[in-house]
């Protein structure tokens, strides 16, 4: 009967085996003979020289955080399973290359998973701003307190109904933007060195909306550099870039590490001051409005009505935006960059979209966007070829067993997705932009383990913001190639401190379309 079970299960679309594996509130633990199990410290890796701090020669130079190459090195030289020595004090560090092994950690990480790494955020608001936060850590929280938050905001945050309230705001953002791309490309119809920039602003624009139900003005061509508008993209930029390289190893000096986290301090307080504004903005508008007003409220409300304590909302948006600008802006970015690398499939996606809109500006709503099926395979393939986080980060909660080695309890693990996504045993072509990979009647997907594909994580701590990224990358999307054709002259290049980037001028050339 189990082994009937796991055959139907095999057999199924990868994706759908892990919906319905993420289902499963129990798994058998992998069993391993005792006798076989080999100690920690015999784990494959590269030796720290007392002379060399940086002993990575020939793999990598630590200080250069490029995780990439460094994760790459790891993989090719020593396996599926790599020990990265810690240094100054820092504790090991397990890379995993295996999706089996990935199952046996998100299988068997208990009640309350532990995110490994991000301690910068909770050593701001649970210690050095504890008196503002009183005790609201959010998502990035550990144990009991990230369980608690995460059982209150998930009913609103997690709803189909809650995305589809955006469909239609967003899809004025995005069509916003097109008149903003068509402003800032030159008589050759090419835009500027910097419209990355531009794509920065854009998530800004459309992650505030939601997070704190309004429009910041990110995308007016004329703000002022000591507006609040600039100053908060200022502020966000700076936090996310020290928040990775703070945070992941290898660590930094300390006087770097020192002062980067003065400036990040700084520039949270100042996300803290303006983010308070608006809700308490929202609080007022939400007082004002009717009981029968209150049918139809956007998250934010839905979250301040629901809670007594305003902090739960507040912080909720917080993450919302320090989770959801740079990830959704790149995300989005590669996908129109492959696109414009692969004019057979940009062709492809601009027949749908013509057959959905027929009118270039025509509304995006709910329905015509669950149409978008190349489309939605676009943004996949685009995950699968360059994720904007390229691992999942967790730490062991009890000794555990992985790969035929013991692993000791709080040991932070690093699962290595990309590289696995690069193999041809998982994915034939693997360095090839081939979205009939995700297509229902496509049959490229049948050997793919199940988790070997995890761009939005897994289980409990799934991103919780996944389908509002989604919303906003696909309507963007949309709106671009039903406007135009794009071209591009390189390659995709990344800058990776652990969260993807991209690395091109992307100075698209755009073609308008009827």
């Amino acid at each position: 009967m189990i082994r009937q079970g796991i055959l139907r299960i095999c057999s199924l679309h990868p994706e759908t085996r892990v919906l319905l594996l993420n289902r499963c509130t129990s798994a058998t633990a992998v069993q391993h003979d005792l006798k076989d199990v080999r100690p920690f410290e015999e784990i494959p890796g590269p030796k720290p020289s007392e002379n060399d701090p940086t002993f990575l020669t020939g793999i990598g130079n630590l200080a250069n955080h490029d995780f990439n190459t460094l994760s790459q090195a790891l993989y090719k030289n020593y396996g599926t399973i790599v020990k990265l020595p810690g240094q100054g004090g820092e504790k090991d560090v397990v890379y995993l290359y295996d999706p089996q092994y990935f199952e046996t950690v998100f299988r068997n990480e208990g009640q309350w998973p532990v995110v490994a790494f991000f301690d910068s955020i909770l050593k701001y608001r649970h210690e050095l701003r504890r008196d503002f936060f009183k005790g609201v850590v959010g998502v990035i929280a550990q144990g009991k307190q990230w369980h608690d938050f995460r059982t209150t905001v998930n009913p609103v945050m997690m709803q189909p109904r809650a995305t589809k309230f955006y469909v239609g705001p967003i899809d004025k953002v995005a069509k916003e933007f097109i008149q903003r791309m068509k402003d800032l490309r030159d008589k050759n119809g090419q835009l500027p060195d910097d419209f990355m920039g531009h794509m920065f602003r854009w998530a800004l624009e459309s992650i505030c909306l939601i997070a704190l139900d309004t429009r910041l003005g990110c995308l007016q061509p004329n703000n002022k550099p000591d507006s609040e508008t600039e100053k908060f993209i200022a502020a966000v930029q700076l936090v996310m870039k020290a928040m990775l390289v703070i945070d992941m190893p290898p660590p930094l000096p300390p006087a770097e590490k020192e002062a980067l986290w003065n400036q990040m301090v700084d520039a949270l307080d100042y996300f803290n001051e303006v983010g308070m504004k608006y809700i308490k903005q929202a609080q007022d508008r939400l007082m004002k409005r009717s009981p029968d007003a209150q049918k139809d409220m956007s998250v934010l409300e839905t979250l301040l009505v629901r809670n007594e304590d305003p902090m739960i909302p507040f912080v909720m948006a917080l993450d919302m935006l320090l989770a959801g600008i740079d990830t959704t802006a790149n995300l989005t970015a590669k996908a129109a960059h492959f696109l414009s690398r692969n004019q057979d499939k940009q062709e492809i996606l601009y027949e749908e979209l013509k057959r959905i809109l027929a009118r270039k500006d025509q509304e995006i709503t709910a329905n015509n966007l669950e149409d978008m099926k190349y489309l939605k395979a676009c943004l996949k393939e685009t995950a699968r070829i360059s994720p904007v986080f390229p691992a999942n980060f967790r730490q062991t909660p009890t000794d555990m067993v992985i790969g035929n080695y013991q692993i000791p309890k709080g040991i932070n693990l690093i699962l290595d997705h990309k590289v696995l996504c690069h193999l041809e045993e998982n994915f034939p072509e693997p360095k090839k932009f081939i979205p009939e990979r995700w297509l229902k009647d496509g049959d490229q997907l049948q050997n793919a383990h199940p988790f070997v594909y995890l761009p939005f994580g897994f289980g409990p701590r799934t991103c919780i913001g996944r389908r509002f990224a989604e919303l906003e990358s696909a309507a963007l999307i949309a709106n671009i190639f039903r406007n135009f054709r794009l071209e591009h002259d390189e390659d995709l290049k990344e800058v990776v401190n652990v969260m993807s980037a991209v690395g091109n001028k992307l100075n698209f050339r755009l073609e308008d379309r009827s």
